[in-house]
């Protein structure tokens, strides 16, 4: 099986050594090349108007939406620390007032 496997590694890297060897051939895949991209273009975009016309979020308005939840939960955390805070700082007793003082009293 092994020998198998080296045999066809073997025989692919020589195919694509002599493809790459040959200039028309490799401008004939670099030209496919770019066509594949361009119809993968179009085809991506047709895909997601065909999602939004039936009403079903493509990956982009996921990913859209996430950013905009991680936003919001980034503002969430802000917000609970500066409650935690305030909450914190309510809750501790108040200074007692300052009352005079018999002597200051006496003077008075």
């Amino acid at each position: 099986m092994s020998r198998l496997r080296q045999m066809s590694e073997d025989g692919l890297a020589n195919f694509f050594n002599e493809l790459m060897a040959n200039d028309s051939m490799r401008r004939a895949l670099g030209a496919a090349g770019e066509r594949f991209m361009v119809n993968k273009g179009r085809f991506d975009r047709n895909v997601e108007t065909f999602l939004d016309f039936v009403n079903i979020p493509s990956k982009r308005d996921v990913r859209e939406l996430k950013a905009r939840l991680d936003h919001l939960n980034g503002q969430l955390v802000n917000l609970n620390m500066k409650l935690d805070r305030l909450l914190a700082t309510a809750g501790k007793p108040a200074s007692a007032p300052r009352t005079k003082t018999r002597t200051s009293a006496a003077n008075n």
